[in-house]
């Protein structure tokens, strides 16, 4: 039998509850009952109970009554106070494992540090062409945007029934092709070549100018199929582009006379971020290959703990980018990196804060690509009131004079406030 110290908190409930055991006729069987007292809620414990023609148990809300059949009332009393005993044990000893966890979550960062989402269902999505009805109203910019997402639509299905393996070619740099990137590139290049609404196209993979048509309105810059070092892994990977008008071309123009940018990401799903007139929105490609607009004017908080740090070999010369990367691990940030420029900077987009940091040094020169790769995602980030930084002035990276089609940065970019302390402690430029 259980035993109740006297004084105890629970011999206290048992006094503050209302519970009555009522004894019946010895003819009847035994029911075993428990109450609930009322300090520890309205929760109750009733233990199977046999047939009876009787008074059957009854619940009343906090100041529980329990009323019950017994061959005796003194079995009755006791079986309910065992009962009230073990709930009481329960209760404490839920609570000490409440406490438990919660020190552990404290200690080594739980669920509450995953950023789950927290998107809830809508009745309905407007389709692409509802948002670009009124969102866009250029309508060579409509039209031209139309063709980008059929061709990441055939991206799409190229990259579920290809093996990734090196191709025979190589690009002009000398790197091995796979054979996505060849697809990707060429499905780029054949949609260039035939639009009316391009004027002039590079490639990543081939970054000279290439004229396409002589009465078309845009220059068009895209890497393909950003993450080739980790495709091979089945890891997300993504599509980049930047668009700029041919009254400023490329060469001479900054990132910030694009005209518009969008990244699309090869996921479990396939998802689209572009810019719109007024601000970045989300598309999802779903049945028959219609898009539609899972997110709209999305914006970056400013405050963030979630980082995505690239290069790390610098951090062995750049004492600044070491003492960051120490102050996100000593502060807990969520490390959230796969070394895919598309996926570790669009997550700022779903997570709605993040921050994605690749400064240089000598032994740790720059790759990022300014126009194929830093200013589509520079206009994307900074239209959803997020922040960029070169990574040598502090300057936005949309301010960077194109002199080179292949011409490299580096890059800060994401929450404004973490961009802030990347140009302090790695750049060491004071803030505003």
């Amino acid at each position: 039998w259980l035993k109740c110290p006297t004084g105890s908190k629970l011999t206290t409930a048992l006094a503050a509850s209302s519970i009555s055991v009522v004894s019946m006729t010895r003819s009847k069987a035994l029911p075993v009952v428990a109450g609930a007292a009322a300090t520890l809620g309205s929760l109750a414990f009733i233990a199977p109970s046999a047939p009876s023609s009787g008074h059957a148990p009854q619940l009343r809300g906090a100041s529980t009554t329990v009323e019950a059949t017994a061959s005796q009332g003194s079995a009755g009393t006791v079986l309910g106070s065992a009962a009230l005993c073990a709930a009481a044990g329960f209760a404490s000893s839920r609570r000490r494992g409440n406490v438990r966890r919660k020190a552990e979550d404290d200690a080594y960062g739980a669920s509450h540090t995953s950023f789950y989402t927290d998107a809830v269902a809508k009745d309905k999505y407007d389709t692409l062409e509802e948002v670009l009805a009124t969102k866009l109203k250029d309508e060579k910019l409509k039209a031209h945007v139309n063709e980008l997402l059929d061709a990441c639509v055939k991206i799409t299905e190229a990259l579920r029934v290809n093996l990734v393996t090196v191709n025979d070619s190589a690009n002009t740099f000398g790197d091995k092709q796979l054979t996505v990137d060849v697809i990707a590139d060429d499905l780029l290049w054949d949609l260039a070549k035939t639009s009316k609404y391009v004027y002039e196209a590079s490639s990543e993979e081939e970054p000279e100018i290439v004229k396409t048509n002589e009465d078309g309105q845009f220059v068009l810059c895209w890497d393909p199929l950003d993450g080739s070092s980790i495709v091979d892994n089945n890891w997300a990977v993504g599509t980049i582009v930047g668009v700029w008008d041919k009254s400023t071309g490329l060469i001479g123009a900054t990132g910030r006379d694009q005209v518009m940018s969008l990244v699309t990401l090869y996921g479990p799903r396939t998802t689209v971020f572009m810019t719109l007139d007024d601000g970045v929105y989300e598309f999802t490609l779903g049945d028959g290959n219609k898009w539609i607009c899972s997110r709209d004017k999305i914006q970056i908080k400013k405050e963030c703990k979630i980082f995505a740090p690239a290069n790390m070999r610098a951090a062995q010369e750049v004492g600044g980018y070491d003492k960051l990367i120490k102050h996100y691990m000593e502060n807990k940030y969520t490390l959230r990196y796969t070394g895919g420029l598309v996926p570790d900077v669009c997550q700022q987009f779903t997570k709605l804060q993040g921050v994605f940091t690749n400064p240089t040094s000598q032994a740790s020169p720059a790759k990022l690509r300014l126009a194929f790769e830093a200013a589509p995602f520079g206009r994307l980030v900074e239209m959803a009131g997020g922040k960029t930084s070169d990574g040598v002035s502090g300057g936005s990276v949309l301010d960077v004079k194109i002199t080179a089609v292949d011409q490299r940065t580096p890059l800060a970019i994401g929450s404004a406030n973490e961009v802030d302390r990347f140009n302090e402690m790695v750049l060491e430029k004071q803030m505003a």
